[in-house]
């Protein structure tokens, strides 16, 4: 049995004797015509648009920043391809760019004090298997005594690439 209440009028119907409560077919509306007309394409539009502004500020600012490094790996690319530089003036060259590399990196006060052995400790703990400290002799005596030590090989090559993998990977 089947209560309906209408209003305040509660009607009894029973379930077999029900008349055919059949309504026809479903009518659907038309489909909504799709287009990038409306106001919510556009705020999409512009919020997408916001974004890859952002991203390729950011970008740009990140390639600025780093301008520096990129500027300092080429100025030992220019110092490896010159012929006329003799080892002393070389290693001179390298190492005041790496200087400068690490006083923009870590400042100052960390790195301005450093020379000597301290210099080329601090070298190969900023970067894992740089290892400056194998030509210890050879960069000491060029940099601070101005001369060749004449029992020390060097591989400019060598020196010239562990000084490039230092500026890459120094801030990382």
């Amino acid at each position: 049995m089947i209560v309906l209440k209408l209003h305040n009028l509660i009607v009894f119907q029973d379930a077999n004797t029900a008349p055919d409560l059949s309504m026809g077919d479903i009518i659907e509306p038309a489909p909504v015509p799709f287009s990038f007309d409306t106001l919510g394409w556009k705020i999409v539009f512009a919020l997408v648009a916001l974004l890859l502004v952002f991203i390729a500020f950011k970008v740009y600012k990140y390639y600025k920043k780093k301008h520096y490094l990129r500027k300092a790996v080429a100025e030992i690319h220019a110092l490896k391809n010159q012929n006329d530089l003799d080892v002393v003036a070389f290693v001179n060259a390298v190492m005041f760019q790496i200087k400068q590399t690490a006083l923009q990196t870590f400042g100052r006060q960390e790195v301005a004090g450093l020379y000597g052995e301290d210099w080329l400790r601090f070298l190969d703990e900023k970067v894992k298997g740089s290892n400056f400290k194998a030509d210890e002799s050879l960069i000491l005596a060029a940099v601070y005594k101005h001369e060749m030590l004449e029992s020390a090989t060097f591989n400019k090559e060598q020196f010239s690439n562990k000084s490039i993998n230092w500026i890459r990977k120094h801030a990382r």
